[in-house]
């Protein structure tokens, strides 16, 4: 073998390897980052990152990113080769990706650069956040739990003072009025009290078997007065071979109240409520069977940045609310190992469907 033949095998051999390491560059499973101290600016990526920024890779060669100057500093000033720190990256739609970087510099003719290897922990703050707000809800409740323990002794002192007051007057005295305008707002701070603390202190359900289709109706007869506020129709139409389920009546007509008392406060003056009720097969294999209790309304709607709050403890937008009627609701279905779901169109109505598991045993 010649010179020149053995200098062109080193030569491919070079390039072999430097594909190799190519590959491994382009095709790392994190954003990699080359960037130039002082010019902030991209020297070399990978596709993950380019990928990770929604840009091509062109693009972002030679796209200046000042939010590296921290990283800069931090190996400028630490004795330890690599430094690991957070950046907030800006993606092509203008959104901010929160990414975990290892950085360290690298020599190159002379001249320091910074490698820097990327990785996406978006989700994870997300969650980190949701965890850090579920804490808070926990530490609320036990504050509003307290709170309302301690508010029902004095309430009770207050609303019999002004029963003895009102006996005194007759409904021609001004007094009278306004005792009594006093006496609806202990009743509305009772209703309240009452509700929290039987949220903070959730009962056992005492499971019997269950006729959802009779459930309805004996419920429908306890919101008369809600629905004769407005002009309601109510529509029922019932699965009749609907098998009995395991489940907690008192509790289960706790949350057919609050459904089909939300679906009247969402409709305006007139309006229509429909309760179905059948099976529903679900799992991967159609191996779970549900009973169903649909209630829709054609009220006002929930609006679309609202929907992901409404189980939230203490969110509400009724004057009046409390805001515990539908956490509680989603309490008693997951007690009954159930499903809530909920549908909404602004301006259209808003459908719940409670899905409570049917044992073998309990099918007729």
């Amino acid at each position: 073998m010649n010179y020149s033949d053995s200098h062109d095998e080193k030569i491919r051999k070079l390039e072999k390897q430097l594909a190799w390491y190519k590959s491994f560059f382009d095709n790392a499973t994190d954003a990699v980052f080359v960037v130039q101290p002082e010019t902030w600016s991209v020297l070399d990526a990978n596709d993950y990152a380019a990928q990770l920024l929604g840009k091509n890779k062109t693009e972002l060669l030679g796209e200046i990113l000042p939010q590296f100057r921290r990283i800069f500093k931090l190996l400028t000033k630490t004795n330890s080769p690599i430094v690991l720190s957070e950046l907030s990256l800006e993606n092509s739609d203008d959104e901010q990706i929160m990414v975990e970087v290892s950085a360290r510099f690298i020599k190159y003719e002379n001249q320091d650069l910074i490698l820097a290897i990327a990785r996406d922990v978006s989700e994870q703050h997300a969650l980190t956040d949701k965890l850090v707000q579920a804490d808070k809800l926990v530490l609320l409740g036990q504050l509003s739990a307290g709170v309302a323990h301690e508010i029902r002794n004095p309430l009770a002192a207050v609303n019999l003072n002004l029963q003895v007051l009102k006996r005194r007057f007759t409904e021609n005295d001004a007094e009278f009025g306004y005792i009594d305008t006093a006496l609806q707002g202990v009743e509305r701070i009772s209703k309240i009290v009452e509700v929290t603390l039987n949220f903070s202190r959730p009962a056992i359900p005492d499971i019997q078997s269950v006729n959802l289709n009779s459930l309805v109706v004996s419920t429908l007869d306890l919101v008369t007065s809600v629905l004769k506020r407005k002009d309601i129709k109510v529509e029922l139409k019932f699965d009749e071979t609907l098998p009995s389920i395991p489940a907690d009546s008192k509790q289960l007509q706790q949350v057919l109240i609050n459904l089909i008392t939300n679906a009247a406060d969402a409709i305006k003056l007139n309006g229509k409520i429909k309760i179905d009720t059948y099976t529903e097969r679900a799992g991967k294999s159609n191996d779970l069977e549900f009973a169903v209790v649909s209630i829709a309304d054609n009220g006002v709607g929930i609006v679309p940045e609202d929907l992901p709050k409404i189980f939230n403890p203490f969110f509400t937008r009724k004057a009046d609310g409390t805001g515990l009627g539908l956490p509680i609701t989603q309490r008693i279905m997951h007690q009954h190992s159930g499903i809530i779901d909920v549908e909404s169109s602004v301006g259209k109505g808003t459908t719940f469907y409670i899905k409570l598991p049917i044992l073998i045993s309990q099918k007729k």
